[in-house]
């Protein structure tokens, strides 16, 4: 076998040891970054009682280019990331830059009137309740007579 074939590498797997060579250093990193980041920002959801913490990591974020959103069993951000530095030019990425939209189902419904957030440090935490109705909600149903038609 040609000793310059990037993938020669003996027996017992020397082929994975090829693959970087023949694919490129970042090749797979890049593609697992296609896959595992396309949801949009990581997070964290922490429950206590009738609570919820929904935690996005968000480096850049400037508070007047986010807009959060909590209806029912919904959480939805939208903003825009900014990590530059005039006069450097950026020769690695790997934090997301740019809008994101970022929508998460909630373990129940929440309300809508009582959401609160707060940034630190680019930590974006969203505190949300547990929607508790009072009275069940009792809907009549219409039923449609199908043999009169």
């Amino acid at each position: 076998m040609n000793k310059f074939w990037p993938m020669n590498g003996g027996g017992n797997g020397g082929w994975k040891k090829g693959m970087p060579n023949f694919l490129g250093e970042d090749f797979f990193s890049d593609f697992q970054n296609l896959i595992f980041d396309s949801s949009g920002p990581k997070l964290n959801i922490y429950e206590s009682g009738n609570e919820l913490l929904v935690i996005f990591a968000l480096p850049g974020l400037k508070l007047e280019e986010v807009d959060i959103y909590a209806y029912e069993r919904t959480l939805e951000v939208r903003g825009t990331l900014h990590v530059d530095y005039s006069g450097f030019r950026l020769i690695q990425e790997e934090l997301a830059q740019g809008p994101f939209k970022r929508t998460v189902e909630l373990p129940y419904p929440v309300r809508d009137d009582k959401v609160d957030a707060s940034y630190q440090r680019g930590v974006l935490v969203i505190h949300l309740h547990r929607l508790i109705r009072s009275t069940p909600i009792k809907k009549k149903v219409n039923i449609q007579n199908l043999d009169e038609e």
